[in-house]
């Protein structure tokens, strides 16, 4: 057979269905199990299972898997071989006595000694080597398709009990698991953890190549072998079904009927190549994202699926995996890894259609739903887009357009001008679409334009969105609704990085232009000697403040060293975080066509004669100035911010986190009540393989003065942004993102003065850039599961502390979830606070918690354990620290050095502010 499809899977299961008892949650959280035969492996997804089967063949290292704390089994075919194993040459011809027809394997004599002792010492022995220590046995009865006679059989059932007690005594500690191998139980049952079986519900045939339902007789036949084995034996009995992956809600069902037999499920593809579905169910919060780079030479950077599509998703949860079109697809199975494609083309003239839509066609029908915007990229014929509902128009259409139908899903931010430039016409096929927005022509043809079906969805030009003069943009569909359907995206916790603790986040970020500017006041005093003054020093919010090495040595020698020791003392601040600015402020960090990087205009002009661009000195040497020279001894450059355009390359970024050093800018949003659309809304950042770079939340002073050409106080205009990514959605935190420049004049100073008034009257987290630049990694990589009981499992946090709770969730069950230390419900979302944990377990309830519990601080939670009357916590905050705490009791208060701190009584809730930013060890009481 073809071994990787040969294997048995297992499974476990999403829970959103009826839940299964408390009683029966420890043995839900023992005996999770996944079969993945695949390649690559989605190590951070399996980690959400405790046993992971996998093929050997297809696995590079194990290491990474097992450090997670998942226990790893190699696949075995213990009774045929398959001709493309890479060591089936070294199999003698003699040990088979049988052909597989349907696997095209052949069948092994199980009494050759030969086979015994190459199993053992060799195959085996390779795999014990690469640190495997459990087995997954599969084609133990591969004998009986060849042994027909009672004694013959008997023959090869005695041979296989030798061998297994052998490796089992060859191997000390290895943990076996048998796929069926029933007629052995009384012999070697012992031996084994547990006994696998497949298709005990749903079932595939392979000679006709389609999934069926399997029949009583056969299935109560199974289950009496099944409960006996344990009964008789105590293993854990796995069973793996296998469901269309197409049918995820029969998958959910499969499990379910199989978890409520106490037996741990797998259901997924005949080939365990995909994630299916078990004890647990992982939802990939994963999206490929294509874009074609020859629509876009200046970069990713500028494509619609980035600077467009990418904001809604992370909003909903979701991160986005780039992948340009002609690079290559990926040829691995994506059901399960990722939770949809998106694409957005301009056009149709991609460079090889042909294998992009063949590909395409693959993954509709391995179940992955695909959203398109913009463009198609080829010109389907009518055999393709009838796999879409839809099919050409051949006929002239005939102007002026109206509107047939339309839906909520458009006009989101622009209303629909019926308009045919640019359109695709295409005809829905009766009822095998949803149509959003249908227009007609003079003649009744009935043209869609934004539609759906159960393999995803269509939004084609010119209706997506409204483009006007000076490059000004608004959505004309929905992008929450229109993905969130296309996609079929599941309601998830969303991991959030506006909020911490039920409170905003609030950046200060200085960008280190202009600090030698003599400003335009009495005095002239430095620019940097202005924001010293009047803002670092005044307001003690916790600041990222940078330096441009070039622009400060490039001066006169008094002038640099006042500069210098300007800088010394304000990085000696404590709630100041040392940032370069690089050495030079180059234009840009890596080649664009428009700009020479040999020209005088690319960086500043320094001293250094005749300076070309080196991508070391921009960034480690800066950092070695400032360290070296500015930095205390107790303190190091944490920060590198990018000059220019913002935009970094993968070398770069590497380079960055070599040194240790998190990296922003580039990004910031510019929404105002002028232009009030969420396509100024940037997303986090954007990977470039296995590098991120983080944009800066809010734009800074240098856009709202038109590039510092005035007006210069224009940069009050922020507090709209700040505003309106907030209300009606949060998806920024607070971010004051200013140059030293600012500094340099009075109406800038003014400006800078009221945003920052503004900003210290909101309810906020105060945070320093590096400690944001963490969340926002740490958002890309964040997993999450479901187990049938209802329990999500929250993998991967450490920097990151919250998530938001769709409504439908209901509430934070704190008494039963682990990781869970507090709510606060606003009208932007039900942000759930969470403990520095790699496995939170969040359950939920339909009423808001009647416990004591965290409302909402100013400060970072280091520690915090409920006790009876309350909780031990550990807390500090970069500003005295405040926590509002809610409580069913009459009296809350709190213990610490020595003394007891009295709580503020609003309503059920009590206020607590400290005269300090990190009181130490402290308890809560509530009686």
């Amino acid at each position: 057979m073809n071994i990787i499809t040969l294997h048995r899977k297992i499974s476990r299961f999403p829970a959103c269905f009826s839940l299964l008892s408390i009683i029966l949650m420890p043995m839900i959280a023992e005996s999770s199990t996944a079969f993945f035969y695949g390649r690559p492996m989605p190590e951070d997804l399996l980690a959400h299972f405790r046993q992971v089967v996998v093929e050997p063949d297809n696995i590079d290292n194990i290491e990474t898997l097992s450090a997670k704390g998942s226990e790893i089994f190699a696949y075995i075919s213990i009774g045929e071989i398959n001709p493309t194993r890479t060591w089936y040459s070294e199999i003698p011809q003699r040990w088979f006595f049988g052909h597989n027809k349907e696997w095209g394997s052949s069948i092994i004599d199980l009494t050759q000694q030969g086979w015994h002792d190459y199993l053992v010492n060799t195959h085996l022995a390779r795999l014990w080597n690469k640190g495997y220590r459990g087995f997954f046995f599969d084609t133990l009865d591969s004998y009986q398709k060849v042994a027909d006679k009672p004694e013959d059989r008997l023959l090869q059932e005695a041979a296989l009990a030798r061998l297994i007690k052998r490796i089992y005594h060859h191997f000390p500690g290895v943990k076996l698991i048998f796929n069926r191998g029933f007629e052995i139980l009384p012999d070697v049952g012992h031996y084994a953890v547990g006994i696998a079986a497949e298709s005990l519900f749903q079932s595939w045939n392979q000679s006709k190549q389609e999934y069926s339902e399997v029949n009583e007789s056969d299935r109560n036949w199974l289950l009496d072998k099944l409960n006996q084995a344990k009964h008789e034996y105590g293993l854990q009995v796995i069973v793996i079904d296998y469901v269309d992956p197409k049918k995820r809600g029969l998958a959910r069902k499969t499990a379910k009927q199989i978890a409520e037999l106490n037996f741990t499920p797998w259901v997924a593809n005949p080939g365990l190549d995909m994630l299916g579905v078990g004890e647990s169910e992982v939802f990939p919060r994963r999206i490929l994202a294509l874009y074609n780079r020859n629509d876009h030479p200046e970069g990713l950077q500028q494509s619609e699926v980035h600077r467009l599509l990418a904001a809604p998703l992370e909003y909903l949860g979701y991160s986005l995996h780039y992948l340009d079109v002609n690079e290559g697809l990926p040829a691995y199975v994506l059901t399960g890894q990722y939770a949809g494609i998106v694409t957005w083309f301009r056009n149709d003239t991609l460079l090889r259609p042909g294998i992009y839509q063949e590909w395409l066609l693959r993954q509709i029908d391995s179940g992955v739903r695909i959203a398109i915007f913009g463009s198609l990229g080829f010109k389907g014929d009518d055999g393709f887009l009838q796999q879409l509902g839809v099919k050409s128009i051949h006929t002239t259409i005939n102007q002026p357009l109206k509107i047939a139908e339309s839906d909520k899903i458009v006009g989101y931010e622009a209303e629909i001008y019926p308009r045919v430039r640019g359109l695709t016409a295409w005809l829905a096929l009766e009822d095998s679409v949803h149509k959003h927005l249908s227009l007609s022509d003079q003649t009744g043809q009935n043209l869609v334009a934004v539609f759906t079906g159960e393999w995803g969805g269509v939004a084609l030009n010119p209706y997506v969105i409204e483009r006007g003069y000076n490059g000004r943009q608004r959505w004309i569909v929905n992008p929450f609704k229109f993905l969130s359907k296309a996609l079929d995206l599941p309601s998830i916790p969303v991991p959030d990085v506006t909020t911490e603790n039920g409170r905003r986040l609030l950046l200060v970020q200085i960008d280190g232009d202009g600090a030698a500017i003599a400003a335009e006041m009495p005095g002239t005093p430095r620019a940097i000697k202005v924001i010293r003054d009047h803002f670092l020093k005044e307001y003690k919010l916790p600041s990222t403040v940078s330096i441009i090495e070039g622009e400060v040595t490039g001066n006169s020698a008094d002038i640099s060293t006042e500069i210098e020791n300007l800088a010394k003392d304000i990085f000696k601040l404590n709630h100041v975080e040392i940032a370069s600015h690089s050495y030079s402020h180059p234009l840009t960090w890596f080649q664009k066509n428009n700009i020479n990087a040999s020209g005088d205009d690319y960086h500043l002009s320094i001293q250094e004669q005749e300076y070309q661009f080196d991508l070391n000195r921009e960034i480690d040497g800066s950092v070695k100035y400032i360290n070296n020279t500015l930095a205390p001894e107790n303190k190091r450059t944490r920060v590198f911010i990018w000059t220019g355009d913002g935009i970094a390359g993968k070398e770069a970024l590497a380079l960055t986190r070599s040194l240790g050093l998190e990296n922003i800018n580039g990004g910031g949003a510019t929404i105002t009540q002028d232009e009030s659309t969420i396509t100024r809304i940037p997303p986090l950042g954007y990977a470039i393989q296995d590098q991120f770079q983080v944009y800066a939340p809010i734009a800074s002073d240098h856009i709202y003065t038109n590039s510092w050409q005035g007006p210069f106080y224009g940069f009050n205009r922020v507090i709209e942004t700040m505003r309106l990514t907030d209300s009606p959605l949060r998806f920024k935190p607070l971010h004051i993102h200013y140059h030293f420049y600012s500094g340099s004049k009075i109406a800038a100073v003014r400006a800078l003065k009221s945003v920052y008034d503004w900003s210290i009257k909101q309810e906020s987290r105060p945070i320093w850039v590096s400690e944001y630049a963490r969340k926002a990694n740490e958002f890309q990589n964040i997993t999450l599961s479901r187990r049938i009981d209802g329990t999500w499992k929250i993998k991967g946090l450490n920097a990151l502390r919250t998530v938001r709770l769709p409504a439908t969730f209901g509430w934070p069950d704190i008494n039963q979830s682990k990781g869970i230390i507090g709510v606060r419900d606003v009208s932007q979302g039900r942000y759930v606070h969470l403990l520095p944990d790699d496995e939170v377990l969040l359950r939920t309830a339909s009423n808001s918690p009647s416990s004591t519990y965290l409302l909402h601080s100013n400060g970072e939670v280091k520690k915090w354990e409920w006790i009876e009357k309350g909780a031990y916590f550990q807390m500090h905050a970069h500003m005295p620290l405040e926590l509002v705490i809610t409580s069913p009791k009459q009296e809350c208060y709190i213990n610490w050095a020595g003394g007891k701190l009295a709580g503020q009584r609003q309503n059920y809730s009590w206020k607590f502010v400290f005269p300090t930013e990190d009181p130490g060890a402290a308890a809560l009481i509530c009686v």
